[in-house]
């Protein structure tokens, strides 16, 4: 675990691990898609999608990368829905 201090601010990195995590998984298991779809749509391998999933540490990057493929999902999941709708 380590801690960034900032002026009166100090965050626990393992805490925010834990947050990203979550969030990932959450987001991933809504649009029923898998590790492997994910790291297809993002950029970002399966190891490090998994690693992130079970709390590892992440980068901007990945994280970005992520929150874009996840967007990108989504949006064909919706747009798949409507279209497949009688």
């Amino acid at each position: 675990m380590s801690t960034i201090i900032d002026d009166n601010t100090a965050v626990d990195t393992l805490e925010f691990d834990r947050l990203v995590a979550s969030t990932v998984r959450a987001m991933r298991q809504s649009l029923r898609v898998t590790v492997a779809q994910l790291a297809k749509a993002s950029g970002v391998p399966c190891s490090s999608i998994e690693d992130i999933e079970c709390g590892g540490p992440s980068t901007r990057a990945e994280r970005y990368d992520i929150a874009v493929a996840v967007e990108w999902l989504s949006n064909n999941c919706a747009a798949k829905r409507l279209t497949t709708q009688p």
